[in-house]
């Protein structure tokens, strides 16, 4: 007999960020039932199944980026919304910023914007960790990287939050998103052009990719801003709600947070877990090149279809007691999870984020003794169909 969807799962509007608020159930249903959801407001397909996105990913002969990533709207210079051979060479250039010698140079930066954040903290009687730490680190970590003026930095977050409720669909690409665009795009343009009176000769990411160059084959300048616009986005949003959705948890599961400060060598675990379990991106789409069948429904050419990253990081084909948050977990017997991505598109940038995440937790597990939530106060998400994170997060910090 075939299962009717329950009347609260019907008719749902993916692009709406309220259908995001507490989405685990939902997101259970549809791993059962319906794995393969046609979300008739937005004209796009929803898959949830971790199988079915690992097939999409690698099949970028079908599913393609160059028609957009996000529920209708289109595409841009930047290497995310590239297929094949562009992006290739696209990503190479981008890659000249992430060496080994550069991920060094950041570790070091990272590690001292992270103690100076934690012991600031516990010089208050009560923080709130996504302000005080979460948002400021990689924050502070991309703008050292780019180079941008210290006087900028603060209208960039503001720019970067207000840009990423644009990203939840054509309705919410609002004059406030498109006036924060503009501005970004005035900023990019006096730093490119000092850097070319400058002789490009900085060692900052933004001159590192100007300077790049293969096979005579240079990043243009709309690509450059594209670039420099995605670093600000993905880079300090994935961050910043691993690391506070992180530590939330472990507030909330003392004897794991002490297990980290007992066997630090556990962090590196602890911070997949993190990822899994927040999944800082809801999703990414994919645009069909040719019609696609799936669980008895065709995807036609031309149809987006949304990657479901936190459905996906719950699956439980894949993981076992997947809604339980646990630092301990096996990952050389369940699957890797999807939280940046998968194929010739995986985030760029997760080396980074898995670093930051790290240094958040061996700082505050040596600082900090436990972590409380003040009773009189909750957390607060943000309310997001495109990423998953804390707003606030009001907390006690007991010293070591």
């Amino acid at each position: 007999m075939k299962t009717r969807c329950p009347v609260m799962f019907q008719n749902v509007d993916f692009c709406a960020p309220s259908t995001h608020d507490n989405p685990y159930e939902m997101y259970d249903y549809f791993l059962e039932h319906e794995p393969i959801y046609f979300d008739e407001k937005n004209e796009v397909w929803e898959v949830f199944r971790y199988d079915d996105v690992v097939a999409i990913e690698r099949d970028t002969e079908t599913f393609i980026n160059s028609e957009g990533v996000r529920p209708n709207i289109p595409g841009d210079p930047a290497m995310i919304y590239q297929d094949g051979e562009q992006h290739n060479k696209q990503r190479a250039l981008v890659s000249s910023a992430f060496t080994p010698r550069q991920m060094r140079k950041m570790e070091h930066r990272a590690r001292e914007i992270a103690v100076e954040l934690v012991d600031t903290m516990l010089q208050m009687s009560e923080v709130d960790i996504v302000r005080d730490l979460a948002a400021p680190l990689p924050l502070r970590l991309i703008s050292d990287m780019l180079g941008t003026p210290e006087e900028k930095r603060e209208s960039v977050r503001q720019w970067i939050s207000t840009m990423i409720q644009g990203g939840n669909g054509p309705d919410y690409v609002t004059d406030e998103v498109n006036d924060s665009f503009d501005e970004f795009i005035m900023l990019h343009e006096e730093m490119h052009a000092a850097r070319l009176a400058a002789g490009c000769t900085g060692s900052d990411i933004l001159t590192i990719w100007m300077n790049a160059e293969i096979n005579r084959e240079k990043l243009d300048e709309s690509q450059l801003l594209f670039e420099h616009l995605l670093l600000n986005t993905g880079g300090a949003e994935t961050t910043r709600n691993a690391i506070a959705g992180g530590l939330e948890r472990l507030a909330n599961a003392p004897e794991q947070y002490n297990a980290l400060y007992d066997n630090p060598d556990l962090i590196p675990n602890a911070v997949e877990e993190i990822l899994r379990w927040v999944t800082p991106f809801v999703n990414m789409y994919r645009t069909a090149a040719r019609d696609y069948e799936l669980h008895g429904k065709v995807i036609k050419a031309g149809q987006q279809v949304g990657l479901t990253y936190p459905a996906a990081n719950r699956d439980p084909r894949k993981y076992s007691d997947p809604h339980k948050f646990d630092v301990f977990r096996d990952f050389t017997k369940e699957a890797k999870h999807l939280a940046f991505g998968l194929g010739p598109h995986f985030c760029l940038g997760a080396s980074l984020a898995r670093l930051e995440i790290r240094l958040s937790l061996e700082e505050m597990t040596k600082r900090v003794k436990r972590i409380r939530i003040p009773e009189d106060k909750e957390v607060e998400y943000l309310s997001s169909s495109f990423i998953r994170g804390l707003k606030t997060f009001p907390a006690i910090l007991d010293p070591r």
